[in-house]
């Protein structure tokens, strides 16, 4: 099967979607009987999806233990969770959402209070009677994660206080910190630039062609700079939580250059298939998460453009690139938040003053790992000016006309997205590398 990874993908998005009326789902085995291959693996992994959905929807009060990976203002994401039962500690598939202000990310927590099961991304949540965290005993990955986290919160101090006014521009461009007052974040949503502060494939593809080009002067060996790269802009990546949107990124360039250094063929759509089926064995609910779903549609939309999109240079390939992965986020976007129309346009320029903000922001972290806490200042303090054009831009952008989301909009944008991926992309030769 050409797109084997894609049928995959989307057979476990329809288990997971119909995964409240399991075990009904179990029907689906009946497009077995057709002893087609397509539909025999579509409909195994439709109710491995189903399957997968259902495992541990547990409710009630539990004590537990676990990892907090993403915090934000008034709780963290918590992987790795295992609940107190039958006398022993059993682990959980889902990732589980805690309401704590003594948990912090980078620390192994326990606590105790009541679980409830949403059929939401996470699907559990908790608010602890008790709970605590701590940096101590945390293993392997989530050892290497803490050192991370530890390390994002010295750069974020470090630009509280060399670019002070610019300071929440800055993190929130490099990790995603929700660090925007509510003022700056209304600004931010209705400007259409939102994106720029969300950690994506546009920020894991800057950052990785910064690493590129640094190490090729001292190795020109694509077996030296390829691995290097990928390395570095995994650690960059890491540093954001991952966000779902910055993990599919960062997995789709290990795979994608993996694949290149050994001169193996790979579809681009496949690919994209491969990865989004690994976070959905992962965590099958990260499916219901917004930020997944902007991130692979923007990304199938661009893909499927790509033929298209070859035959344009310069400034209108950058405008057309900017409106597609706009179309591809749109349906979403009139359910989520609002859109300014205007988006795609804005977005030329405003990439243009991102790409070298981002750099600026790599590299002064580099410095600073380094110990060379004067020169990551100076370029920091250098990149200032590039912040105060891309804060006025946001505050010109906010005041361009905003459509409020509804079901009517998401189905029009719904129906043209897809009008565009049948007309520009159905034949598979726009889909091949």
């Amino acid at each position: 099967m050409k797109y084997f990874w894609l049928t995959v993908f989307c057979a476990l998005s329809a288990g997971v979607i119909l995964s409240p009326a399991f075990p009904l789902t179990a029907l689906a085995l009946l497009l077995l009987l057709f002893r087609k291959k397509s539909l025999t693996f579509f409909a195994i992994f439709l109710f491995l999806g189903s399957f997968l959905a259902t495992v541990h929807r547990i409710s009630g009060t539990h004590e537990i233990v676990g990892y907090a990976k993403i915090e934000r203002s008034s709780y963290v994401i918590a992987t790795n969770v295992k609940i107190f039962s039958n006398g022993e500690w059993k682990g959980l598939l889902h990732n589980l959402k805690l309401y704590s202000k003594e948990v912090h990310a980078g620390e192994s927590f326990y606590a105790v209070g009541k679980i409830e099961f949403h059929f939401a991304y996470p699907p559990l949540t908790m608010k602890p009677t008790f709970g605590v965290g701590t940096e101590f005993g945390n293993r392997g990955f989530e050892k290497v994660h803490s050192k991370l986290v530890e390390f994002k919160r010295k750069i974020i101090e470090f630009f509280q206080n060399n670019a002070p006014d610019y300071s929440e521009l800055f993190s929130t461009l490099v990790f995603s910190d929700p660090s925007f007052d509510a003022s700056q974040a209304e600004k931010v949503r209705k400007s259409g630039l939102a994106h720029l502060f969300a950690v994506s494939g546009l920020h894991v593809g800057i950052v990785y062609t910064l690493f590129d080009v640094l190490i090729s002067l001292f190795s020109h060996s694509l077996f030296v700079r390829r691995p290097l790269s990928v390395l570095f802009t995994l650690v960059f990546a890491t540093m954001t939580g991952p966000s779902p949107s910055a993990l599919r990124a960062a997995l789709m360039l290990v795979v994608w250059n993996f694949f290149k250094l050994i001169d193996y063929p790979i579809e681009p759509l496949n690919l994209l298939g491969f990865v989004a089926t690994l976070n959905l064995l992962f965590e099958p609910f990260i499916l219901l998460s917004p930020s997944f779903l902007m991130s692979y549609c923007a990304a199938a939309t661009l893909v499927g453009m790509q033929e298209h999109l070859k035959t344009f240079r310069g400034i209108v390939a950058n405008l057309l690139i900017s409106l597609f992965a706009f179309l591809g986020v749109a349906p979403f976007l009139s359910l989520f938040s609002t859109m300014n129309l205007l988006a795609p346009l804005i977005s030329v320029p405003a990439v243009l003053l991102a790409t070298p903000l981002l750099w600026a922001s790599v590299l002064s972290m580099f410095l600073f790992a380094m110990n060379l806490q004067s020169a990551a200042a100076i370029l920091i303090r250098g990149a200032t000016p590039l912040a105060w054009a891309t804060q006025k831009l946001i505050d010109l952008s906010s005041y361009f006309l905003n459509l409020s989301g509804n079901f009517l909009a998401y189905s029009l944008s719904s129906a043209l997205l897809l009008f565009l991926l049948w007309h520009f992309g159905h034949s598979p030769k726009n889909f091949t590398s």
